[in-house]
Parts: C-alpha cells; sequence; structure tokens
C-alpha cells in the first residue's frame, strides 16, 4: 500500500493533477490549502464526520477502511503541522482504540 499523503494539503495545482474538482477557495486561493483556509468549526466537523465514516466501514468491515483511515491520519499530521490542532489532540484522534473501532 502506497503512503497516504493528505488531501488537506492539496493546493490547485494537485487537485488539477489528479483531474479531481477543487473546491472552490481553492480556486479562489490557488497557492493555499485547504487546511490552511478550513475554519475552526471546519475542522471539527472534519474530525467527526471523518471518525463516522470510519465507524461506518469498521462496522461493514469495508476493504476500503485501512486506506480511508490512513488517509485521515495524513490529514491529521498535517493539520497538527501547521498547528490547527494540537499535538496531544492528534495523539488521541490517532489512537484506534480511543475511537472504539
Amino acid at each position: 500500500m502506497k503512503t497516504p499523503i493528505s488531501e488537506l494539503s492539496w493546493k490547485l495545482a494537485d487537485y488539477l493533477a489528479a483531474e479531481t474538482e477543487p473546491p472552490a477557495r481553492c480556486i479562489s486561493n490557488p497557492e493555499s490549502t485547504e487546511g490552511e483556509m478550513m475554519l475552526d468549526d471546519e475542522i471539527q466537523d472534519f474530525i467527526k464526520d471523518s471518525i463516522a465514516t470510519l465507524r461506518i466501514l469498521a462496522d461493514h468491515k469495508s476493504p476500503r477502511y485501512d486506506e480511508i483511515r490512513g488517509n485521515y491520519h495524513a490529514d491529521l499530521a498535517y493539520l497538527a503541522s501547521l498547528g490547527r490542532i494540537e499535538q496531544d489532540d492528534y495523539n488521541e484522534l490517532i489512537r484506534s482504540d480511543n475511537l472504539h473501532f
């Protein structure tokens, strides 16, 4: 399995290279990443939605679970590198036993 890359670290050029539709704010701010532009509430919603998705995938024993979890961890690591989440929060959020997966 390849090393996951945080999609929250993508700039407009990365979306275009991946032939993926970029978020509107990346079009308006092509040199900024999604993670840099997210509001605190959006980060909280992202984390909640990601955890919910991972729980559903785990419950259904989805073959995509490991891939999605890897992407989630990469996104959290990127947010922590930006100082958008605290290192202690990052450490707690990646512990699967704390999330009851």
